[in-house]
């Protein structure tokens, strides 16, 4: 949808799609306290340009950015806005992986490189200009803390210290879930709006029957013999691919549990009861991990779709 010069013309027509889409976009600049709405922006963004097709959906976009590029000029919040506009390509490579119909393991992929790309280029650039990146914020911020609490508990300290030297070990780890995380959540929310929509619009199976290639089982052995060799730095490297791989293996689990509490036929509620009860046990992601990873070779889902079947 253009003007004669070629710009997109405003969306008269799509107003709520407009506002729906601004939202995330404006709210952080208005109150700094909602800024976690902009992990939400892929969501958004792969939703408009699959409901209401590339180019209407690429038109209401194109607006909510301008919108909040004025309201950013005028707030002053440029920064604040530029973190939010870098989600918007995540949105695009999910929504192009909907339309194409590819696997979502490969969107997912390839959403998941960007972001490492984008925050590898923002390190390397405040690296240049001097200014501390990420995890030079949090690793002075634990030894800020570490002296502040240094002289009221050593025993606190002691663990902070400890923390500290956990987290300069597995920050590659931490920073690649942190990632993976936000790409797999606005993967399966946009894929569940659309199927609510239309099942029609995304050509992606149901999370409970989602699963990794068989072939990463491979990366997760790997990671736990280098790991247990105990030889810095391949210890360390281990370590974070066995956390990893972790995750990886955590949401495996967690479409298994899906697909078992939906076999069983239990009511929402009991179901919600049942997440509950997994996740906010300590060991309650470990135990998932290992269901994921034992699904590899047991298969439950397949034996048991078969064994409907028959």
């Amino acid at each position: 949808m253009t003007n004669n010069s070629g710009r997109p013309a405003f969306p008269t027509g799509q107003l709520p799609a407009l506002a729906v889409t601004a939202a995330p976009l404006l709210l952080p600049l208005l109150s700094p306290g909602m800024i976690w709405l902009q992990s939400l922006i892929p969501m958004v963004v792969a939703y408009q340009m699959v409901a209401l097709g590339y180019h209407q959906g690429r038109t209401v976009v194109i607006w909510a950015m301008l919108a909040a590029a004025m309201v950013a000029l005028i707030s002053g919040g440029l920064l604040i806005l530029f973190f939010g506009l870098s989600m918007v390509p995540l949105g695009y490579i999910l929504a192009r992986g909907i339309a194409l119909g590819e696997a979502p393991n490969w969107a997912g992929a390839k959403g998941l490189v960007y972001l490492l790309c984008f925050w590898l280029l923002l390190g390397a650039f405040s690296g240049i200009t001097g200014s501390p990146g990420p995890v030079r914020v949090i690793q002075e911020s634990l030894d800020h803390t570490v002296t502040t609490v240094m002289e009221e508990e050593e025993a606190a300290a002691a663990a902070l210290a400890n923390l500290r030297r956990v987290f300069d070990r597995t920050w590659p780890a931490l920073f690649t879930i942190s990632l993976l995380s936000l790409v797999w959540l606005n993967l399966m929310a946009s894929h569940w709006l659309l199927r609510r929509r239309n099942p029609a619009l995304s050509p992606w199976p149901e999370f409970k029957h989602w699963r990794l290639p068989d072939h990463f089982v491979l990366a997760a052995a790997l990671g736990l013999l280098l790991w247990l060799s105990r030889l810095e730095p391949i210890a360390s490297v281990g370590l974070n691919l066995v956390l990893i791989m972790g995750m990886l293996y955590f949401m495996q689990g967690l479409g298994v549990m899906s697909f078992l509490l939906a076999h069983w036929r239990l009511p929402p509620l009991l179901r919600g009861i049942c997440y509950a009860l997994v996740l906010l046990q300590v060991y309650g992601p470990v135990l998932l991990a290992i269901l994921g990873l034992a699904d590899v070779h047991l298969d439950w889902r397949r034996r048991l779709t078969n064994n409907n079947a028959a």
